[in-house]
C-alpha cells in the first residue's frame, strides 16, 4: 500500500483512499457507497478550499492597509477634481463599481478582525430598576428572519410575556430567551405601556441585532426534545385565513398530502411543525389534530342548524 507523506493534503488522502478500495462480497453497498462518496467532485473541491486555507492560516499574512475602502474613496474623489487620461478614467470606472466597494469593505473587515458583534454595555442605571440577579441583557444576531416568538400580555400584572418560541428561529437558536420570560425592553424602548402590535412591529424591523432587556421566568422550562412526529396533510392551510391563530406571520401554510413533521406538541391548540424537504429550518404553528376537529363539528353543527331552518315542514 502506498505510503503518505507528510505533506501530502486532504484531497491526495482522498484519492489514495478511492484507489485501495477492493470489491468485498460481503460489504458490496457499504463499499459502492465509499467509492461514489470518495469519487464526489464537490468532496475534492472542499478539501483543495480547506487545503488552501489552512496553507495561508500557517503563513500568518498582515494586511498592507486596514482600510482600503477609504482610500478608494479618496483616489475617487481625487480623480473627479481633476482631468484625467483613459487610464485614470478606467481606474475611477473600477474604483466606483459596486462590487470593487464592497469586497473593499470585506477586506477590511478582515483585517480588522471585525467578525464578531460588540455587546453593548450594561445600563447605568440597571441597579436603580432591577434587582441585579434578576435582570439579563440578551442580544441576538438576526437577518431579514423574524425573531422566532410570540408574545402575549398578562391580564393581572399587565407585564409582556413571551408566549411561545418557534423551533429553528433565532430566539430559539440562542438558547437564551424562554417561554415565561418577562420582555422589558427591546433595543433600549420600553415595552410596559405599548400594545403587543407596536413591540412586535419594533422586532420586526431590528436588523443586524436586536437586544432585548428580560426578567427570566421564575422557573425557565426545559427545552422540549423533538417528537419526530410525521404527519401526512388531508386538508390545505393557509395561515392568513385563519382568524383563530394567534400570530398569522407565524403561520406554517401547507397544501393536501405535504408531509409535516410535528415538532412540539407543547400547546394543546397550536402545535408547531416544518415541512419535509423545505429548506426553511424554522417551524411554524398549524392547529393541532383536536382543534381542527373541533372546528370542523362546529361548522358541520351550524351547516346542519341553518339547513334545517330553510327546510319547510310538509302540512
Amino acid at each position: 500500500m502506498p505510503v503518505l507523506s507528510e505533506d501530502s493534503g486532504l484531497h491526495e488522502t482522498l484519492a489514495l483512499l478511492t484507489s485501495q478500495l477492493r470489491p468485498d462480497s460481503n460489504h458490496k453497498e457499504e463499499m459502492g457507497f465509499l467509492r461514489d462518496v470518495f469519487s464526489e467532485k464537490s468532496l475534492s473541491y472542499l478539501m483543495k478550499i480547506h487545503e488552501k486555507l489552512r496553507h495561508y492560516e500557517r503563513q500568518s499574512p498582515t494586511p498592507v492597509l486596514h482600510s482600503a475602502a477609504a482610500l478608494a474613496e479618496d483616489v475617487i474623489e481625487e480623480l473627479q477634481t481633476t482631468p484625467v487620461n483613459n487610464e485614470e478614467k478606467e481606474l475611477l470606472q473600477l474604483l466606483s463599481t459596486p462590487h470593487l466597494r464592497a469586497m473593499l469593505v470585506v477586506h477590511d473587515t478582515v483585517a480588522q478582525k471585525n467578525f464578531d458583534p460588540v455587546l453593548p454595555p450594561l445600563p447605568d442605571n440597571l441597579d436603580d430598576d432591577f434587582d441585579e440577579e434578576s435582570v439579563k441583557i440578551v442580544r441576538l444576531v438576526k437577518n431579514k428572519e423574524p425573531l422566532g416568538a410570540t408574545i402575549r400580555r398578562d391580564e393581572h400584572t399587565g407585564a409582556v410575556i413571551v408566549a411561545r418560541i418557534m423551533r429553528g428561529g433565532a430566539a430559539d437558536r440562542s438558547g437564551l430567551v424562554h417561554v415565561g420570560d418577562e420582555l422589558k425592553e427591546v433595543n433600549g424602548i420600553a415595552v410596559l405601556h405599548k400594545r403587543p402590535e407596536e413591540i412586535s412591529q419594533i422586532l420586526a424591523q431590528s436588523q443586524g441585532s436586536i437586544t432585548l432587556k428580560i426578567i427570566p421566568a421564575i422557573k425557565e422550562e426545559d427545552r422540549l426534545k423533538d417528537s419526530k412526529v410525521f404527519m401526512r396533510a388531508l386538508f390545505c392551510y393557509n395561515p392568513k385565513e385563519d382568524k383563530a391563530i394567534p400570530c398569522q406571520e407565524a403561520g406554517l401554510p401547507f397544501k393536501r398530502r405535504h408531509i409535516l413533521e410535528v415538532v412540539s406538541q407543547d400547546d394543546p391548540t397550536w402545535w408547531q411543525a416544518k415541512r419535509v424537504g423545505d429548506t426553511n429550518l424554522r417551524a411554524g404553528l398549524i392547529p393541532s389534530k383536536q382543534f381542527q376537529e373541533r372546528r370542523l363539528n362546529y361548522r358541520r353543527t351550524i351547516g346542519t342548524l341553518q339547513y334545517s331552518k330553510t327546510v319547510k315542514k310538509p302540512l
